[in-house]
């Protein structure tokens, strides 16, 4: 098909009267008036499928679809973030949290251990009288050290 028919065919198709161009090219080549003629049967026969007349929906359709649509819709687990008083049951389980978290932090003192002894407080409670004289703080100097390690070096298991 040639430029002058493609550029007017929609045009003609839809019923608007074509432009001289295209009409004198449609006199002058017989396969692009077979074309044009192949394409008018087409559009008349889908022409014909169409509906002439909308058809509205029936009353009360749209409410039915609705209804339906609510009575198969259940219930999720997220219908519970919508219910009225999760704001406050939230709020009433991170103050009760708050509340425990400071009697905790209140009532342990600083430097106490929660997980039991250190490894230095634990081996000077089984050494020497002279090494379990000295608190924890004094095993920090040298001699304390020294005194430690003479005491796991001298350890011997009674048996």
């Amino acid at each position: 098909m040639h430029q002058p028919i493609r550029d007017g065919l929609e045009d003609y198709l839809n019923g608007n009267t074509p432009s001289g161009e295209f009409r004198e090219h449609l006199a002058a080549c017989e396969s692009c008036a077979a074309r044009v003629r192949e394409l008018e049967r087409h559009s008349r026969w889908i022409q014909t499928l169409r509906h002439q007349a909308e058809i509205d929906p029936a009353a009360g359709f749209y409410a039915r679809v609705l209804e339906r649509i609510e009575r198969r819709t259940g219930n999720s687990i997220w219908s519970v973030f919508l219910q009225p008083g999760f704001s406050r049951r939230i709020a009433y389980a991170s103050m009760a949290m708050v509340l425990l978290l400071g009697t905790y932090i209140v009532t342990t003192e600083p430097g106490e251990s929660v997980f039991g002894s250190s490894p230095v407080a634990a081996q000077m409670s089984y050494s020497s009288p002279r090494a379990m004289e000295l608190s924890a703080t004094d095993a920090a100097t040298p001699q304390d050290r020294d005194a430690v390690l003479v005491n796991l070096v001298s350890y011997q298991d009674a048996q």
